[in-house]
Order: structure tokens, then C-alpha cells, then sequence
């Protein structure tokens, strides 16, 4: 029987029967996959510790006729600290559930699967008060990278008066998230642009340095708590615009934070 090795996330679990579970994960060499690991509700079992969402594992798999089935398996990082904070745990849900809904089924997707790992790391680390931060940081990023890149640099009022003074350093800016750009104070005077997310110039700068800078120091700054809710309304606006998809992670994470 065919064997391959893979490098992923787990994504999700779920029991099958009273002793196997069922595993998706994103893997670096076959994007998406589902895989069964027999025996693996056993307290004794050598892969129960493989299967915890959130762990990132290396397995030799071989194929069946409907799922890749574990036959050995390393845990190189399990990202347990998330599961002794409500708030870190929660967050990487979300971070998690967006994942799902980029990757594709047996398509290799190496920038997703690094981008994820990144994001459960600085989550990890993320200090009190700021959980929101790194996974806003990470969300940002996926959508960026699959081409939902909004326009943050120049007011969208520029494109039909270019003659006016487009000062993006006058609070209040708007971001419309349906659009994915934004407009000056001026211009939402002039064009009566209608509802969006305010930003402060300070909330605008930390956006466009989210999705500029490289993964390595895209996470580096800090914010005031007033930007960090403008920055977390900003990029859960524009996922649930742009991709027009429900996130259960959000719904929960308005109840234990008090956001809408």
C-alpha cells in the first residue's frame, strides 16, 4: 500500500465509533486532507497526542479507499498553552476556521499552512488584552494573500477628483469594508458615502502595516485598546463581506468579548 509523509495542522476531530477519530488537517504537501487515526480514543494509544486541534504533526500515511489512514506520527508542536486561555483559545479557533475555509482539497498550499503556524505562535504569546491582535494580524494576511487585498493607500474619492486634497491624516477615515478601500473626511462629505468602520490615521497605518511588512515582522507593534477595537472591527467586517461566509468562532467570541 502506497505511503507518503506530511507536515500539518489539525483542523478538526471528531470520534468514529467508540475508538478511532477523524482527523482534517491542512498539510504543506497535500493541502486538505482527511485522514482516520485507528485506535486513537484509547488512552493508551500512540496517537491520541497526534490528534488534538491546533497540533502540528508530521505523519507517514497510507491510503485507503476512502480516507489516508495514520500508520506512524510525530508531534512537533502542540500549541497547548492556547487551551489554558478562553480568549488565546478562542482566537485561534477563528484563526483556524478561516484556514478551513481557504484551503482546498488535495491542492499544496505551503504559504497558508506557514501563515497559520505563525499565527498560533504570536497568538500564544499575545499579552492580556490584545488576543485580538494576532489573529486580526493573521486573518488580514490570509485574505490578502488570496487576493482580497484592500486599497489603503489612496481615497477612493481620488479616482474622480484628483484635484482635491485626499489627507488620509484627518481623523475620521472610512473603510468600507464591501469595497475593500477608503475615503478621506472630505470626500465622505462631498460623496455622502454612507455607513462604514472609522478609523483613527493610527488605526489605517497599523492595517496597511499588517498586510505590507514581512511575516517575520508584520506582528511587531503595539497599539492603544481604542485602535486595536478599530482594527479588529475593520478586518472582521471585511472577512464576512468578502468571502460571505458565516464564522461560528465569531458569534462566540462576541459573547466572552461584549464586541457585536
Amino acid at each position: 500500500m502506497k505511503e507518503i509523509k506530511v507536515h500539518g495542522i489539525v483542523l478538526r476531530e471528531d470520534p468514529m465509533g467508540d475508538k478511532d477519530k477523524r482527523l482534517i488537517l491542512l498539510t504543506r504537501e497535500q493541502g486538505k486532507i482527511t485522514v482516520l487515526a485507528k485506535g486513537a480514543m484509547g488512552a493508551k494509544s500512540k496517537f491520541r497526542a497526534l490528534c488534538g486541534v491546533f497540533s502540528y504533526v508530521e505523519l507517514v500515511l497510507t491510503h485507503g479507499a476512502t480516507f489516508y489512514y495514520i500508520k506512524e506520527g510525530t508531534l512537533i508542536e502542540s500549541f497547548y498553552s492556547l487551551r489554558g486561555d478562553l480568549f488565546k483559545l478562542s482566537f485561534a479557533s477563528w484563526i483556524l476556521e478561516v484556514g478551513k475555509v481557504f484551503c482546498l482539497e488535495g491542492q499544496e498550499n505551503e504559504e497558508l499552512l506557514a501563515i497559520l503556524l505563525r499565527g498560533l505562535y504570536m497568538e500564544s504569546k499575545a499579552e492580556e488584552g490584545m488576543e485580538s491582535l494576532p489573529a486580526d494580524v493573521t486573518v488580514f494576511r490570509i485574505l490578502a494573500e488570496n487576493g482580497y487585498y484592500p486599497e489603503l493607500a489612496r481615497c477612493r474619492g481620488e479616482l474622480s477628483s484628483e484635484e482635491m486634497n485626499h489627507d488620509l491624516s484627518v481623523d475620521p477615515i472610512l473603510f468600507q469594508p464591501s469595497v475593500g478601500g477608503i475615503y478621506c473626511s472630505e470626500c465622505q462629505k462631498r460623496l455622502k458615502t454612507g455607513a462604514g468602520i472609522r478609523l483613527s490615521p493610527g488605526a489605517l497605518q497599523a492595517l496597511r502595516y499588517m498586510i505590507e511588512q514581512s511575516p517575520g515582522k508584520a506582528y511587531s507593534f503595539k497599539v492603544s485598546e481604542e485602535v486595536r477595537k478599530q482594527i479588529h472591527e475593520a478586518v472582521t467586517d471585511y472577512l464576512t463581506e468578502q468571502t460571505e461566509h458565516g464564522y461560528t468562532s465569531l458569534g462566540f467570541l462576541g459573547k466572552i468579548t461584549g464586541s457585536p
